[in-house]
Protein backbone atom coordinates (compact mmCIF):
# COMPACT_ATOMS: atom_id res chain seq x y z
CA UNK A 1 0.00 0.00 0.00
CA UNK A 2 2.75 2.80 0.65
CA UNK A 3 4.52 1.81 -2.39
CA UNK A 4 1.47 2.59 -4.69
CA UNK A 5 0.85 5.59 -2.56
CA UNK A 6 4.71 6.82 -2.88
CA UNK A 7 4.37 6.11 -6.88
CA UNK A 8 1.07 8.06 -6.68
CA UNK A 9 2.04 11.00 -4.82
CA UNK A 10 3.91 11.73 -8.12
CA UNK A 11 0.40 11.82 -10.21
CA UNK A 12 -1.39 15.44 -9.09
CA UNK A 13 -4.85 17.01 -9.62
CA UNK A 14 -4.92 20.56 -9.88
CA UNK A 15 -8.36 21.64 -8.02
CA UNK A 16 -9.86 25.37 -6.45
CA UNK A 17 -10.05 25.31 -2.79
CA UNK A 18 -13.69 24.49 -1.74
CA UNK A 19 -15.64 27.73 -1.51
CA UNK A 20 -17.23 28.88 1.19
CA UNK A 21 -20.66 28.06 -0.62
CA UNK A 22 -20.17 24.48 -0.92
CA UNK A 23 -18.26 23.43 2.32
CA UNK A 24 -19.15 26.14 4.76
CA UNK A 25 -17.73 23.89 7.55
CA UNK A 26 -14.36 22.67 5.69
CA UNK A 27 -12.66 23.72 9.41
CA UNK A 28 -14.81 21.78 11.45
CA UNK A 29 -16.44 18.65 9.41
CA UNK A 30 -15.33 18.71 5.77
CA UNK A 31 -11.62 18.47 5.84
CA UNK A 32 -11.20 15.72 4.12
CA UNK A 33 -11.61 17.41 1.09
CA UNK A 34 -8.47 16.30 -1.36
CA UNK A 35 -5.94 19.15 -1.15
CA UNK A 36 -4.61 18.81 -4.72
CA UNK A 37 -2.28 20.71 -6.78
CA UNK A 38 1.22 21.21 -7.82
CA UNK A 39 4.09 19.35 -5.68
CA UNK A 40 7.03 21.14 -4.60
CA UNK A 41 9.75 20.40 -7.41
CA UNK A 42 12.81 22.47 -6.29
CA UNK A 43 12.74 20.74 -2.97
CA UNK A 44 10.78 17.52 -3.30
CA UNK A 45 11.45 13.89 -3.95
CA UNK A 46 9.76 10.61 -3.74
CA UNK A 47 10.67 8.16 -1.60
CA UNK A 48 9.79 5.17 -3.06
CA UNK A 49 10.11 3.34 -0.05
CA UNK A 50 10.96 4.41 4.25
CA UNK A 51 14.16 5.62 4.59
CA UNK A 52 16.33 3.75 7.28
CA UNK A 53 16.75 6.03 10.25
CA UNK A 54 20.50 6.59 11.27
CA UNK A 55 21.95 4.44 13.37
CA UNK A 56 23.15 6.42 16.47
CA UNK A 57 23.97 4.53 19.83
CA UNK A 58 23.78 7.79 22.11
CA UNK A 59 19.62 7.40 22.57
CA UNK A 60 18.64 10.30 24.93
CA UNK A 61 15.15 9.94 26.70
CA UNK A 62 12.80 12.61 26.99
CA UNK A 63 13.63 15.15 29.35
CA UNK A 64 17.57 14.39 28.73
CA UNK A 65 19.89 16.24 26.95
CA UNK A 66 20.14 15.19 22.95
CA UNK A 67 22.55 15.11 20.62
CA UNK A 68 23.39 18.44 18.83
CA UNK A 69 21.50 18.03 15.47
CA UNK A 70 22.71 20.42 13.28
CA UNK A 71 23.26 18.29 9.76
CA UNK A 72 21.54 15.40 7.83
CA UNK A 73 18.46 15.09 5.89
CA UNK A 74 14.88 15.21 7.15
CA UNK A 75 11.65 13.88 5.28
CA UNK A 76 8.43 15.25 5.86
CA UNK A 77 5.05 13.98 4.90
CA UNK A 78 2.20 16.02 3.69
CA UNK A 79 -0.72 17.03 1.51
CA UNK A 80 -0.87 21.04 1.31
CA UNK A 81 -0.77 21.31 -2.32
CA UNK A 82 -1.72 24.88 -4.50
CA UNK A 83 -1.37 27.99 -2.30
CA UNK A 84 -0.47 25.88 0.79
CA UNK A 85 2.13 24.12 -1.43
CA UNK A 86 3.40 27.57 -2.75
CA UNK A 87 3.50 28.60 1.24
CA UNK A 88 5.28 25.45 2.49
CA UNK A 89 8.10 25.67 -0.83
CA UNK A 90 8.73 28.95 0.88
CA UNK A 91 9.22 28.02 4.21
CA UNK A 92 11.24 25.20 3.44
CA UNK A 93 13.41 27.09 1.39
CA UNK A 94 14.28 29.52 3.86
CA UNK A 95 15.02 26.57 6.17
CA UNK A 96 17.64 25.26 3.69
CA UNK A 97 19.22 29.05 3.25
CA UNK A 98 19.62 28.84 6.99
CA UNK A 99 20.55 25.73 7.28
CA UNK A 100 23.22 24.64 4.26
CA UNK A 101 24.10 21.54 6.02
CA UNK A 102 20.54 20.06 6.10
CA UNK A 103 18.69 18.74 3.48
CA UNK A 104 14.78 17.87 3.29
CA UNK A 105 12.45 15.67 1.11
CA UNK A 106 9.18 15.72 1.07
CA UNK A 107 6.01 13.80 -0.34
CA UNK A 108 2.96 14.66 -1.33
CA UNK A 109 0.37 12.27 0.08
CA UNK A 110 -3.51 12.76 -0.83
CA UNK A 111 -5.48 14.23 2.35
CA UNK A 112 -7.63 11.01 2.89
CA UNK A 113 -4.63 8.49 3.07
CA UNK A 114 -2.17 10.11 4.60
CA UNK A 115 -3.04 8.93 8.19
CA UNK A 116 -3.43 5.60 7.05
CA UNK A 117 0.36 5.62 5.05
CA UNK A 118 1.61 7.34 7.69
CA UNK A 119 0.39 4.85 10.85
CA UNK A 120 1.13 1.80 8.73
CA UNK A 121 4.74 3.28 8.27
CA UNK A 122 5.45 4.48 11.29
CA UNK A 123 4.23 0.89 13.14
CA UNK A 124 6.37 -1.19 10.42
CA UNK A 125 9.71 1.20 11.91
CA UNK A 126 10.06 3.69 9.22
CA UNK A 127 8.05 6.69 7.92
CA UNK A 128 9.35 10.53 8.00
CA UNK A 129 10.58 12.21 10.75
CA UNK A 130 7.63 14.54 10.74
CA UNK A 131 4.08 14.81 9.60
CA UNK A 132 1.74 18.10 8.66
CA UNK A 133 -1.85 17.21 9.77
CA UNK A 134 -4.84 18.30 11.28
CA UNK A 135 -6.01 18.18 14.96
CA UNK A 136 -8.70 15.81 14.00
CA UNK A 137 -6.71 12.93 13.69
CA UNK A 138 -4.57 13.08 17.20
CA UNK A 139 -7.15 10.90 19.17
CA UNK A 140 -6.33 8.15 16.42
CA UNK A 141 -2.56 9.06 16.23
CA UNK A 142 -2.15 8.89 20.23
CA UNK A 143 -3.86 5.56 20.96
CA UNK A 144 -2.50 4.25 17.98
CA UNK A 145 1.47 5.11 19.66
CA UNK A 146 2.75 7.13 16.31
CA UNK A 147 3.27 10.35 17.68
CA UNK A 148 6.45 11.45 19.70
CA UNK A 149 5.00 13.44 22.71
CA UNK A 150 6.35 17.34 23.11
CA UNK A 151 5.47 17.45 26.35
CA UNK A 152 9.03 17.39 27.66
CA UNK A 153 10.97 19.50 24.40
CA UNK A 154 9.07 22.39 24.10
CA UNK A 155 8.98 24.84 27.24
CA UNK A 156 5.81 26.91 28.56
CA UNK A 157 7.96 30.43 27.47
CA UNK A 158 8.14 28.52 24.21
CA UNK A 159 4.20 27.61 23.95
CA UNK A 160 3.48 31.29 25.13
CA UNK A 161 4.37 32.25 21.84
CA UNK A 162 1.58 30.77 20.24
CA UNK A 163 -2.52 31.66 20.16
CA UNK A 164 -3.19 29.62 23.07
CA UNK A 165 -6.00 27.73 22.04
CA UNK A 166 -4.34 26.74 19.05
CA UNK A 167 -1.13 25.14 21.45
CA UNK A 168 -3.68 23.47 23.55
CA UNK A 169 -5.78 21.91 20.34
CA UNK A 170 -2.18 20.02 19.51
CA UNK A 171 -2.70 18.53 23.15
CA UNK A 172 -4.37 15.26 24.60
CA UNK A 173 -4.40 14.26 28.28
CA UNK A 174 -2.43 17.20 29.13
CA UNK A 175 0.29 15.87 26.93
CA UNK A 176 1.63 18.23 23.68
CA UNK A 177 2.28 15.96 20.73
CA UNK A 178 2.72 18.78 18.07
CA UNK A 179 3.39 22.54 17.08
CA UNK A 180 0.77 24.34 15.76
CA UNK A 181 1.06 26.08 11.72
CA UNK A 182 -2.03 27.55 11.54
CA UNK A 183 -5.95 27.43 12.67
CA UNK A 184 -9.86 27.83 11.97
CA UNK A 185 -12.42 29.27 13.91
CA UNK A 186 -16.10 31.28 13.99
CA UNK A 187 -15.87 35.54 14.24
CA UNK A 188 -17.93 38.42 13.07
CA UNK A 189 -17.63 39.70 9.26
CA UNK A 190 -19.41 43.13 8.92
CA UNK A 191 -20.49 45.53 5.82
CA UNK A 192 -18.70 48.26 6.37
CA UNK A 193 -21.53 50.21 3.67
CA UNK A 194 -23.94 49.44 6.05
CA UNK A 195 -22.89 50.67 9.69
CA UNK A 196 -20.57 53.25 11.05
CA UNK A 197 -17.47 50.44 12.32
CA UNK A 198 -17.63 52.67 15.88
CA UNK A 199 -21.23 51.09 16.58
CA UNK A 200 -19.80 47.26 16.30
CA UNK A 201 -21.74 45.30 18.77
CA UNK A 202 -19.81 44.94 21.76
CA UNK A 203 -22.40 42.59 23.46
CA UNK A 204 -25.20 39.86 22.07
CA UNK A 205 -27.72 42.58 23.10
CA UNK A 206 -26.16 45.42 20.56
CA UNK A 207 -27.37 42.61 17.78
CA UNK A 208 -30.54 43.29 19.21
CA UNK A 209 -30.70 46.81 19.72
CA UNK A 210 -28.86 47.73 15.98
CA UNK A 211 -31.45 45.71 14.21
CA UNK A 212 -34.24 47.77 16.14
CA UNK A 213 -32.64 50.58 14.98
CA UNK A 214 -32.23 49.90 11.58
CA UNK A 215 -33.19 46.28 10.16
CA UNK A 216 -30.24 46.89 7.62
CA UNK A 217 -27.84 46.58 10.65
CA UNK A 218 -29.16 42.76 11.30
CA UNK A 219 -27.14 39.46 11.29
CA UNK A 220 -27.38 36.39 9.63
CA UNK A 221 -26.32 33.66 12.46
CA UNK A 222 -25.96 29.85 11.03
CA UNK A 223 -27.92 27.36 13.53
CA UNK A 224 -25.06 24.71 13.25
CA UNK A 225 -23.29 23.84 16.63
CA UNK A 226 -20.06 24.67 15.38
CA UNK A 227 -21.05 28.10 14.58
CA UNK A 228 -23.33 28.58 17.89
CA UNK A 229 -20.79 27.28 20.58
CA UNK A 230 -18.60 30.52 21.10
CA UNK A 231 -22.20 31.74 22.78
CA UNK A 232 -22.48 29.01 25.34
CA UNK A 233 -19.16 30.04 27.77
CA UNK A 234 -20.41 33.88 26.43
CA UNK A 235 -23.42 32.85 28.94
CA UNK A 236 -21.57 30.97 31.77
CA UNK A 237 -22.38 27.41 29.96
CA UNK A 238 -19.75 24.14 29.20
CA UNK A 239 -20.15 21.42 27.64
CA UNK A 240 -18.13 18.97 29.04
CA UNK A 241 -16.41 17.99 32.60
CA UNK A 242 -13.01 16.58 32.73
CA UNK A 243 -14.40 13.18 32.36
CA UNK A 244 -16.22 13.77 28.86
CA UNK A 245 -20.02 13.97 30.78
CA UNK A 246 -21.96 16.23 28.88
CA UNK A 247 -22.61 19.05 31.70
CA UNK A 248 -24.61 21.32 29.40
CA UNK A 249 -27.44 20.99 31.90
CA UNK A 250 -25.51 22.01 34.49
CA UNK A 251 -25.74 25.75 34.94
CA UNK A 252 -27.99 28.08 32.87
CA UNK A 253 -25.66 29.08 30.20
CA UNK A 254 -26.60 27.27 27.50
CA UNK A 255 -30.40 27.89 27.71
CA UNK A 256 -29.94 31.33 27.79
CA UNK A 257 -27.77 31.62 25.71
CA UNK A 258 -30.76 29.50 23.87
CA UNK A 259 -33.84 32.30 24.64
CA UNK A 260 -31.47 34.47 23.34
CA UNK A 261 -31.33 33.77 19.92
CA UNK A 262 -35.49 33.81 20.43
CA UNK A 263 -35.32 36.74 20.84
CA UNK A 264 -33.29 37.62 18.30
CA UNK A 265 -35.03 35.70 15.82
CA UNK A 266 -38.03 37.71 16.29
CA UNK A 267 -35.94 40.74 15.63
CA UNK A 268 -36.71 42.23 11.89
CA UNK A 269 -33.61 42.34 10.65
CA UNK A 270 -31.76 39.39 12.70
CA UNK A 271 -32.28 36.09 10.26
CA UNK A 272 -31.45 32.79 12.60
CA UNK A 273 -31.59 29.57 10.23
CA UNK A 274 -29.87 26.68 9.60
CA UNK A 275 -29.48 27.22 5.45
CA UNK A 276 -26.18 28.49 5.33
CA UNK A 277 -26.65 28.95 1.92
CA UNK A 278 -29.47 31.45 2.50
CA UNK A 279 -27.52 33.08 4.94
CA UNK A 280 -24.42 34.22 2.71
CA UNK A 281 -26.10 35.13 -0.07
CA UNK A 282 -28.95 37.50 1.68
CA UNK A 283 -25.33 38.77 3.42
CA UNK A 284 -23.67 39.44 -0.29
CA UNK A 285 -26.85 40.82 -1.27
CA UNK A 286 -27.00 43.59 1.49
CA UNK A 287 -30.00 42.29 3.52
CA UNK A 288 -27.91 42.85 6.65
CA UNK A 289 -24.39 43.97 8.00
CA UNK A 290 -23.30 40.91 9.59
CA UNK A 291 -22.67 37.54 9.18
CA UNK A 292 -20.78 34.97 11.72
CA UNK A 293 -18.56 32.41 9.43
CA UNK A 294 -15.24 31.76 9.56
CA UNK A 295 -11.90 32.60 7.34
CA UNK A 296 -12.82 29.99 4.52
CA UNK A 297 -15.56 32.63 3.14
CA UNK A 298 -13.01 35.67 2.90
CA UNK A 299 -12.46 34.41 -0.67
CA UNK A 300 -16.06 34.44 -1.33
CA UNK A 301 -16.46 37.71 0.71
CA UNK A 302 -14.15 39.68 -0.54
CA UNK A 303 -15.29 39.47 -4.27
CA UNK A 304 -18.74 40.93 -3.27
CA UNK A 305 -17.35 44.01 -0.91
CA UNK A 306 -13.82 44.50 -1.57
CA UNK A 307 -12.70 46.89 0.79
CA UNK A 308 -16.14 47.21 2.78
CA UNK A 309 -15.73 44.06 4.39
CA UNK A 310 -14.84 43.72 7.30
CA UNK A 311 -14.02 41.29 10.75
CA UNK A 312 -13.75 41.65 14.28
CA UNK A 313 -14.45 39.29 17.29
CA UNK A 314 -17.84 38.17 18.32
CA UNK A 315 -19.46 40.52 21.05
CA UNK A 316 -19.38 39.27 24.75
CA UNK A 317 -22.21 37.30 26.70
CA UNK A 318 -23.34 38.79 30.17
CA UNK A 319 -20.63 36.21 31.57
CA UNK A 320 -17.62 36.62 29.60
CA UNK A 321 -16.46 36.95 26.25
CA UNK A 322 -17.58 35.13 22.84
CA UNK A 323 -15.21 31.60 23.19
CA UNK A 324 -15.68 29.86 19.56
CA UNK A 325 -14.08 26.64 18.71
CA UNK A 326 -10.91 27.08 17.20
CA UNK A 327 -9.33 23.99 15.43
CA UNK A 328 -5.48 24.13 14.50
CA UNK A 329 -3.02 22.14 12.08
CA UNK A 330 0.48 20.96 12.97
CA UNK A 331 3.90 19.58 12.71
CA UNK A 332 4.16 16.20 14.46
CA UNK A 333 7.09 14.02 15.22
CA UNK A 334 7.61 10.29 14.44
CA UNK A 335 8.63 8.55 17.72
CA UNK A 336 10.05 5.15 15.81
CA UNK A 337 13.43 6.86 14.34
CA UNK A 338 16.59 7.54 16.70
CA UNK A 339 17.31 10.82 19.04
CA UNK A 340 19.53 12.44 16.60
CA UNK A 341 16.22 12.60 13.85
CA UNK A 342 14.10 13.85 16.59
CA UNK A 343 16.41 16.71 16.90
CA UNK A 344 16.54 17.46 13.22
CA UNK A 345 13.23 17.31 12.47
CA UNK A 346 12.49 19.27 15.82
CA UNK A 347 14.55 22.02 14.29
CA UNK A 348 12.55 22.03 11.45
CA UNK A 349 9.56 21.67 13.02
CA UNK A 350 10.35 25.06 15.41
CA UNK A 351 11.30 26.42 12.04
CA UNK A 352 7.72 25.79 10.38
CA UNK A 353 6.33 27.43 13.11
CA UNK A 354 8.19 30.38 13.58
CA UNK A 355 6.90 34.01 13.40
CA UNK A 356 8.23 34.38 9.37
CA UNK A 357 7.20 30.87 8.62
CA UNK A 358 3.76 31.35 10.22
CA UNK A 359 3.76 35.37 8.26
CA UNK A 360 4.65 33.21 4.77
CA UNK A 361 2.32 31.50 5.77
CA UNK A 362 -0.64 33.48 5.90
CA UNK A 363 0.17 35.95 3.50
CA UNK A 364 0.63 33.09 0.62
CA UNK A 365 -2.06 30.50 1.49
CA UNK A 366 -3.71 33.06 3.56
CA UNK A 367 -4.16 30.71 6.45
CA UNK A 368 -4.44 32.02 10.18
CA UNK A 369 -1.26 31.75 11.54
CA UNK A 370 -0.69 30.04 14.95
CA UNK A 371 2.29 32.15 15.95
CA UNK A 372 0.49 35.43 18.55
CA UNK A 373 4.32 37.63 16.76
CA UNK A 374 3.36 36.48 13.42
CA UNK A 375 3.45 39.41 10.83
CA UNK A 376 -0.16 38.86 8.26
CA UNK A 377 0.86 41.75 5.91
CA UNK A 378 -1.86 44.47 5.83
CA UNK A 379 -4.90 42.15 5.79
CA UNK A 380 -7.24 43.58 8.32
CA UNK A 381 -9.85 40.47 8.04
CA UNK A 382 -6.96 38.16 9.30
CA UNK A 383 -6.02 40.54 12.29
CA UNK A 384 -9.80 40.54 12.96
CA UNK A 385 -9.81 36.67 12.74
CA UNK A 386 -6.47 36.49 15.20
CA UNK A 387 -8.04 38.62 17.47
CA UNK A 388 -11.09 36.59 18.34
CA UNK A 389 -8.24 33.72 18.60
CA UNK A 390 -7.05 34.92 21.44
CA UNK A 391 -10.52 34.38 23.42
CA UNK A 392 -11.11 30.97 21.33
CA UNK A 393 -11.04 27.45 23.07
CA UNK A 394 -9.72 24.21 21.65
CA UNK A 395 -12.06 22.11 20.06
CA UNK A 396 -12.55 18.92 22.33
CA UNK A 397 -10.83 15.52 20.91
CA UNK A 398 -13.26 13.80 23.83
CA UNK A 399 -14.88 10.72 21.81
CA UNK A 400 -18.07 12.05 23.31
CA UNK A 401 -17.96 14.21 21.15
CA UNK A 402 -19.54 11.82 17.85
CA UNK A 403 -22.50 11.91 19.65
CA UNK A 404 -22.95 15.87 20.84
CA UNK A 405 -23.43 16.93 16.82
CA UNK A 406 -27.07 15.42 16.51
CA UNK A 407 -28.49 15.86 20.07
CA UNK A 408 -26.96 19.20 20.14
CA UNK A 409 -28.78 19.84 16.62
CA UNK A 410 -32.04 18.43 17.73
CA UNK A 411 -31.56 20.79 20.84
CA UNK A 412 -31.31 23.90 19.15
CA UNK A 413 -33.87 23.34 16.72
CA UNK A 414 -36.37 22.23 19.61
CA UNK A 415 -35.69 25.58 21.60
CA UNK A 416 -36.05 27.43 17.97
CA UNK A 417 -38.96 26.11 16.98
CA UNK A 418 -40.49 26.50 20.06
CA UNK A 419 -41.36 22.40 19.90
CA UNK A 420 -39.82 22.69 23.99
CA UNK A 421 -38.69 25.78 26.60
CA UNK A 422 -34.86 26.10 26.33
CA UNK A 423 -34.34 24.23 29.58
CA UNK A 424 -36.10 21.30 28.82
CA UNK A 425 -34.09 20.93 25.01
CA UNK A 426 -31.03 21.53 27.21
CA UNK A 427 -31.79 18.55 29.47
CA UNK A 428 -33.20 16.19 27.04
CA UNK A 429 -29.75 16.52 24.69
CA UNK A 430 -27.58 16.30 27.87
CA UNK A 431 -29.44 13.41 29.42
CA UNK A 432 -29.00 11.66 25.65
CA UNK A 433 -25.49 12.45 25.08
CA UNK A 434 -24.69 11.24 28.51
CA UNK A 435 -26.26 7.79 27.87
CA UNK A 436 -25.29 7.47 24.23
CA UNK A 437 -22.00 7.61 25.69
CA UNK A 438 -22.59 5.55 29.00
CA UNK A 439 -21.88 8.27 31.14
Amino acid sequence: MLLILCALAVLVNVSNRPTATSTPLRASFERSVQRSGASLPTLSSTVESPPPAANFSTLSRPGEPSPIADAGTVVLWHSWAGRDGDALAEILTDFLQKRPTMRVETLFVAYGDLAQAYTDAVMAGGGPDLILAPNWWLQELVAADVLLPLENRISAQERTQFIPAAIENLSLAGVLYGLPTNYELVALYYNKRLLDEKNLPRTTEDFIDLALASPSQGTGIYTNFYHLFWGIPAYGGRLFADDGRVILEQTSGAADFLRWLLRAQSTPGIFVDLDYGMLIDRFKKEEYAFFIDGPWSVGELREVFGADLGVSPLPAGPVGPARPWLSADGVFLNPATTAYQQELALMLARHMTNAESASLLAQIAGYLPARRDAVPGIDPLMAGFMRQGETAIPQPHYTEMNEVWGYAGDMIAKALSGAAPAEEAVLEAATLMNEANGK
